[in-house]
């Protein structure tokens, strides 16, 4: 119904009893993260378009994908069809960059290849451990999740069987000693290749605050023999999980950084400071190594601002990813791969900080 007949209808004082939905123009939303929580990205998006038909491009290890679809829930009826673009790629922390600057670089792209701007950022990084100040650049932040990340090995090989822990320095010297000759529970003269990811990941920020590396990293690569070759890029590290899970995976002797939901077989997580990862060490804070996870955007009335189309698919999306049936533990998405805030008996005021009790624990 045209609002000037809606309103020479209520002049006339006929009452109106059906629904009336304000259409919009069609909404499409960029989504920018980590691949660390690409898993629950992925679920959601689907989620946003149960009940109705949409198409999918791409796959579910795919590091850029495309929803297109109408969502039947109510608060989005009017914003139909919705385009969902998601880009765990380019790592949480360029998203942000790209977020502050309102305006995408080179690899923050859709499925298309479309340069394009984020509507939000899903970050286990704050925006401040990377130099970006969230007040200054009107950043909005929703939390989310805690976001558990592992260090691991390939249990098929027995090169690195012994090595069942590392301790703080260990770690540290694993990611920057120039020296691989290096004694990590094995004999002294086990060469032990580290494997990382590049610095726009928030799994590479998170990991070196809490090991207190604030330098660059030494790691490697496979090359087609399965060998190990050093790093040499200006920013060392592989741009997702997946790689670094494909060459973990192939170089025997190497040890990598992943979020634990990243962790899947051959690969099993090593202990840390003699603390074995587990939902119940991150909730009692025997497990440090971990981020909290948010959704970082720009709001209305701000530079930068996606539009309402876009903050109200946020707000679907980020109901959706807290209410308590998806974050409970009859779901295998997110069981054991992330912890409930409202779980955490204790707490830290920034990224690597010292963890401190809740209340009376």
């Amino acid at each position: 119904m045209k609002t000037h007949n809606l309103k020479k209808h209520l002049a006339a004082g006929i009452s109106l009893g059906a629904l009336i939905i304000t259409t919009h123009a069609a909404t499409s939303v960029f989504i920018e993260g980590g691949s660390a929580s690409s898993s629950v990205l992925y679920d959601r998006a689907t989620n946003l378009f149960a009940g109705s038909t949409f198409t999918f491009h791409g796959s579910t290890r795919a590091n850029v994908v495309e929803f297109v679809g109408n969502s039947t829930n109510a608060a989005l009826l009017g914003y139909n069809p919705i385009t969902l673009d998601i880009n765990v790629a380019n790592g949480a922390i360029a998203g942000l960059q790209a977020l502050i600057n309102h305006a995408g670089g080179p690899a923050d792209t859709n499925y298309a290849g479309t340069i394009l701007t984020p509507s939000f950022v899903d970050s286990a990084t704050s925006p401040e451990a990377v130099e970006i100040d969230s007040v200054a650049n009107n950043l909005a932040d929703l939390p989310t999740y805690v976001v558990p990340l592992v260090f691991v090995k390939n249990a098929n090989f027995p090169e690195l069987a012994s090595v069942t822990n590392l301790t703080q320095r260990q770690a540290l010297a694993l990611e920057t000693s120039t020296n691989q000759i290096a004694f990590f529970g094995g004999t002294s003269s086990n060469l032990v290749y580290f494997v990382g990811r590049n610095s726009q990941a928030a799994v590479r920020t998170e990991i070196d605050y809490n090991i207190f590396n604030f330098g660059a990293i030494i790691t490697y690569s496979n090359n087609a023999a399965n060998l190990p070759v050093l790093d040499t890029s200006l920013d060392p590290g592989y741009s997702s999980a997946s790689k670094v899970v494909s060459a973990v995976t192939a170089i025997t002797n190497s040890i990598g950084t992943v979020a634990y939901q990243n962790a899947t077989a051959p690969l099993v997580p090593i202990a840390y400071e003699g603390v074995t990862y587990s939902v119940t060490n991150v909730i009692n804070g025997s497990y440090p190594l971990w981020g909290y996870e948010h959704y970082y955007y720009i709001p209305k009335g701000f530079t930068g601002y996606s539009g309402d189309g876009a903050k109200a698919v946020l707000d679907v999306f980020y109901n959706s990813v807290t209410n308590a049936q998806f974050q409970s533990l009859n779901n295998p998405v997110f069981t054991n791969n992330f912890v409930p805030i409202s779980a955490l008996k204790v707490t830290r005021n920034f990224d690597g900080a010292q963890i401190t009790g809740l209340g009376n624990y």
